[in-house]
């Protein structure tokens, strides 16, 4: 599968979260936010949907998933 098809593929699968996602200038990559409040209270839920999104993006090889915290994920490919 090419690279920009592995992306697109995981962006329709993240879209069924509550989440904000927003594609990259070359679309190349995208990131996902959980929405706020960010606090200890919410931080359970989002590390579950990070989890899916990691576990969703095991089945692209080209596809780095990178967590900057527990609410927020980048996808990309090489």
């Amino acid at each position: 599968m090419e690279k920009q098809r592995q992306i697109d593929a995981l962006w329709s699968q993240c879209q069924s979260l509550e989440a904000d996602m927003r594609y990259g200038p070359l679309r190349e990559s995208f990131t996902v936010l959980i929405p706020p409040p960010w606090d200890t209270e919410t931080e359970p839920a989002a590390r579950a949907l990070q989890g899916k999104i990691k576990e969703w993006s095991r089945q692209y090889p080209d596809v780095i998933c990178y967590c900057f915290d527990s609410f927020s994920t980048m996808l990309y490919v090489l």
